[in-house]
C-alpha cells in the first residue's frame, strides 16, 4: 500500500511535471511567433511558471527542509525548467528534419530527473523528522564487506556481473541510438555551436552545410580550406555512452544505509560527467578546426587533440570516485572474491593430496 508521503511527493511531481512541459511549449511559442506583443505575453506566462514552481516547492514537504537544502531543491528545478525551456526555444531555429526528436528525447529524461530530485528531498525531509538513523549497522552479512568512509559495501556476484556484461552492451545501444538519422539533431546542435564559438573567438567566417541525405547530413565549412564531414563520433556521445553504461550498472551495496542515496548519486554523477564530455568536445572541435584554418593537415592535429582530450575520463573517474565509490569498490570486491574463490580450491587441493 502507497504511503501519504509517497503520495504527496508523486503529487509534487505530477504538478512540476506539467510546470515543465508548459514551459517547453511557452520556449517553442517565444522562437516561432513573429509578433512582438504576443512573445512579450509568453515571457510574461514563462516567468510565472518560474514562481509557480517556487511556490510549489515552499509550500510543499520539500519547502519544510533546511534553507540550505531548500535554496538547493529551488537551483536544481530551475535548472530543469531552464533546460526544457531552451529545448523549446531552440526546436523551431532547427533545420533538421528530426529536429522534433530533440524534444522526445530530452523531455522524458528532464521529466525522470525531476522524479530524482523529488525523491531524494522527499527522503532528506523524513530524515529531518526522523533523524538520520543508521540501517542494518549491526546486520552480520556472509559475503565479504569492504569499509569505507564509514560505510559497509557488499555486493551480489549476480550485480558484479550485470556490470561487466552489461555496460558495453548498454553504451552500444546508446551509441546506436544516437547514430540513427532519427537523432541527427544531436548533430545540428553540435555543428552549429562549434561554428558560432569560431566565428566568435577566431573571426573565422566559417558556416554550417546541411544536406539531408547519405551519411553525413552535416559539415563545416572552413574559409580557405576543404570542407569537414560530421559524423556522430564527432559529438563526442561515445564517451557520454561509456560512462551512462557504466554509471547505470555499477552494482547498489546490500548495506541499506550505504545505498540509499545510490540513485541521486548516479543521476548527479551521470548529468555532470555528461556536461563535461560534451564542453570539452565542443572546445576540441574548436581547438581542431581553427589549427585547420592556419594550415596544419587535418589528419595529424585530429587524431593527436582527439587522443589528448580523451584524457578527461581521468577526471570524470575521479568525480565518479568521489559521488559513485561503488565503482572502484565494486572492482576490488571481485578481486577479493576470486581470491577468497582461489584460496578454497587451494586448500581442497591440499586436502586431497593429503
Amino acid at each position: 500500500m502507497m504511503k501519504f508521503s509517497d503520495l504527496n511527493k508523486y503529487i509534487i511531481w505530477l504538478i512540476l511535471s506539467i510546470l515543465l512541459i508548459g514551459t517547453f511549449f511557452i520556449g517553442a511559442s517565444i522562437s516561432s511567433i513573429p509578433l512582438e506583443l504576443t512573445k512579450i505575453i509568453l515571457i510574461i506566462i514563462g516567468i510565472i511558471l518560474f514562481l509557480l514552481q517556487y511556490l510549489v516547492i515552499i509550500k510543499s514537504s520539500i519547502g519544510a527542509l533546511l534553507s540550505r537544502k531548500k535554496f538547493g531543491a529551488v537551483i536544481m528545478y530551475s535548472f530543469n525548467l531552464l533546460f526544457s525551456f531552451i529545448i523549446g526555444f531552440t526546436i523551431p531555429l532547427m533545420e533538421s528534419y528530426s529536429r522534433n526528436n530533440f524534444a522526445i528525447v530530452m523531455l522524458p529524461l528532464l521529466l525522470i530527473m525531476s522524479l530524482i530530485i523529488t525523491d531524494k528531498f522527499f527522503k532528506d525531509f523524513e530524515n529531518s523528522k526522523h533523524g538520520n538513523s543508521k540501517i542494518d549497522i549491526d546486520r552480520e552479512f556472509s559475503s565479504p564487506v569492504i569499509e569505507f568512509e564509514g560505510k559497509k559495501y557488499i555486493f551480489s556476484i549476480r550485480s558484479l556481473i550485470a556490470l561487466a556484461v552489461g555496460t558495453p552492451l548498454l553504451a552500444l545501444l546508446i551509441y546506436y541510438f544516437f547514430d540513427w538519422n532519427a537523432n541527427y539533431w544531436l548533430h545540428e546542435l553540435v555543428v552549429k555551436q562549434t561554428v558560432y564559438f569560431l566565428n566568435l573567438f577566431f573571426d573565422m567566417g566559417s558556416a554550417a552545410s546541411y544536406f539531408p541525405f547519405g551519411n553525413y547530413h552535416w559539415s563545416f565549412l572552413v574559409p580557405g580550406q576543404h570542407g569537414i564531414f560530421f559524423e556522430t563520433f564527432c559529438t563526442g556521445v561515445q564517451a557520454i555512452c561509456v560512462f551512462a553504461g557504466i554509471i547505470i550498472f555499477i552494482p547498489h551495496s546490500q548495506d541499506k544505509e550505504t545505498s540509499k542515496d545510490i540513485i541521486w548519486r548516479k543521476a548527479k554523477s551521470l548529468v555532470i560527467s555528461s556536461i563535461i564530455f560534451y564542453v570539452v568536445n565542443i572546445i576540441r572541435m574548436l581547438i581542431q578546426i581553427e589549427l585547420y584554418y592556419l594550415g596544419y593537415p587535418w589528419e595529424s592535429i585530429h587524431v593527436s587533440i582527439s587522443a589528448a582530450s580523451s584524457f578527461i575520463a581521468a577526471i570524470i573517474i575521479l568525480l565518479m570516485h568521489k559521488w559513485i565509490p561503488e565503482f572502484i569498490i565494486s572492482i576490488i570486491y571481485t578481486g577479493t572474491l576470486i581470491k577468497k574463490k582461489l584460496g578454497k580450491v587451494g586448500k581442497t587441493k591440499e586436502r586431497n593430496q593429503n
